[in-house]
């Protein structure tokens, strides 16, 4: 079955999984009356972040999350912005990449919000894709989905069963039969969801107007956005994705267009940083390696780009990906000099170098880079491999276990640390890593097995072997809770 095939299915999985259930949070109008406290009793805080994980699990255990530090770090900027507007109390939100051509993206419990490659490639500017983030947050902040259970509890429940069910035939081994049977459970359901989130599209849209005029963004990018999709959908079989979860109709795109009206008119521009992000999944998707070095290049030379620094960059980056270091490190040097305050063309520029054999000026400039940017997970994890190629593992885990506090659920963290344990030869943590990316990824037999093996090889220490049976608890506590979810 196609990558693209599943994404599509799997993005419909995710909308009826949403259908569930949400938790109160702090609006950033007025709350609706009474609503919290209903809502409160239909699902828990702790019941909502438990759904929220196994999602994000089944996402990184699909191969779908986009495994670019670099894109990530952007997006969870624009999420850092919209979480201090938004006031979230129960949930920080979580913004991250699917790797998916597809334009779409999709909000889910706990905060989380998932932005498929293929929209930040297809938006026109930065602001059209700050309004399709900040409509989904808008979903989040107003309980939407909570308030469609509200209204549904008799059938929804039945319905996320089927579908876990489906899940359940697929991941036996029958993907087909699993994928129509979650359809299946689905179709019969979405009209008459449809006339109740009508009133929900529109309500994002006006508190998503309102998040882009409160972080800098143009919001009439709300309206702008929504109309080239309903254009492009003229020229294809079907709409994009991002419409039919999101049903789009013509006083929509009036009323967003009205609302923008009532803020004073701002040029924002686009960030160099958001138009290199592009120009990184631009090089970084899938096609034949010659043709994009082709393609690349060809570009440049014939100067039918719109930004010079773009079109470099992404040449760079095709060119870093397909092992053509030497080629890429002028580019990025003279980028890195006209742009110095760029971290990710200095970041990429690094990769260049200790590509290149200059591997101590890549731990320079990546170290200079971490002091200016402390709390940037991208750089930490890239100044972290270069410490591993230079035999130096235990400043590389003093680095990544600082981490692990706000990013617990990444496996790409535990995979690093597992290399960084395995190097400094602590077969322990080494195991106890390994179990943990396995427990991101929804693998927990494959977590128990890892953490048997880091119980052997500390079988004569009783406190990390007191901590290893303390884990095992604590995963078997989610697993079990996971499988008893219910209203």
């Amino acid at each position: 079955m196609g990558k693209l095939f599943i994404a599509k299915i799997f993005s419909q999985l995710i909308l009826c999984a949403f259908l569930w259930g949400v938790t109160p949070a702090t609006a950033i109008e007025a709350p609706f009356p009474d609503l919290g406290e209903h809502l409160e009793r239909v699902i828990s805080i702790r019941s909502e972040r438990l759904i929220g994980e196994m999602i994000l699990q089944k996402i990184y255990g699909s191969g779908f999350a986009l495994e670019d530090p670099i894109v990530n770090e952007y997006l969870q900027e624009i999420g850092l912005k919209f979480n201090t507007q938004a006031s979230m109390t129960d949930f920080k939100l979580h913004f991250f990449g699917v790797d998916t051509p597809e334009l779409n993206a999709f909000a889910f419990f706990g905060g989380h919000i998932a932005v498929h490659s293929g929209l930040i490639l297809a938006v026109e500017n930065e602001s059209e894709l700050a309004a399709v983030l900040a409509h989904e947050t808008a979903h989040i902040t107003q309980h939407h989905l909570a308030r469609i259970l509200a209204n549904n509890r008799k059938m929804l429940p039945f319905t996320f069963v089927e579908i876990l069910a489906a899940l359940a035939i697929g991941t036996l081994g029958e993907p087909d039969m699993g994928v129509h049977l979650a359809t299946a459970a689905m179709a019969g359901h979405l009209q008459q969801l449809i006339n109740f989130t009508r009133e929900h599209e529109q309500e994002a849209d006006r508190i998503g107007i309102q998040l882009l005029a409160k972080t800098q963004f143009d919001p009439a990018a709300m309206a702008s956005v929504f109309q080239r999709m309903k254009q492009n959908a003229y020229y294809r079989d079907l709409p994009p994705d991002y419409l039919l979860t999101h049903p789009l109709f013509d006083s929509r795109i009036a009323d967003a267009q009205n609302r923008a009206e009532q803020f004073s008119y701002r040029q924002a521009p686009d960030s160099l940083f958001f138009q290199l992000v592009r120009a990184r999944l631009e090089a970084i998707k899938e096609e034949n390696v010659s043709k994009k070095l082709s393609r690349l290049q060809e570009t440049l030379n014939s100067g039918r780009y719109q930004h010079k620094t773009v079109a470099q960059y992404s040449y760079a980056v095709a060119l870093l990906n397909h092992q053509k270091g030497k080629e890429a490190l002028p580019i990025l040097k003279e980028l890195n000099l006209r742009h110095p305050e760029e971290w990710i063309i200095a970041l990429t520029l690094a990769e260049a170098e200790a590509l290149t054999g200059g591997l101590q000026s890549a731990l320079k400039r990546s170290q200079t880079l971490l002091k200016l940017h402390p709390n940037n997970y991208a750089i930490t994890l890239q100044y972290a491999n270069f410490l591993l190629q230079n035999e130096q593992p235990k400043i590389a885990i003093k680095l990544l276990f600082v981490q692990r506090k706000t990013h617990m659920a990444d496996p790409i963290l535990h995979q690093t640390l597992a290399k960084a344990y395995s190097l400094d030869r602590q077969p322990t943590q080494l195991h106890r890593s390994q179990a943990e990316w396995h427990f991101a990824r929804g693998e927990f037999k494959e977590a128990f097995k890892q953490l048997d093996l880091a119980a052997e090889y500390s079988e004569h220490d009783p406190q990390t072997l007191s901590q290893i049976k303390a884990r095992k608890a604590a995963i078997r506590d989610i697993q079990e809770e996971q499988r008893g979810l219910k209203l």
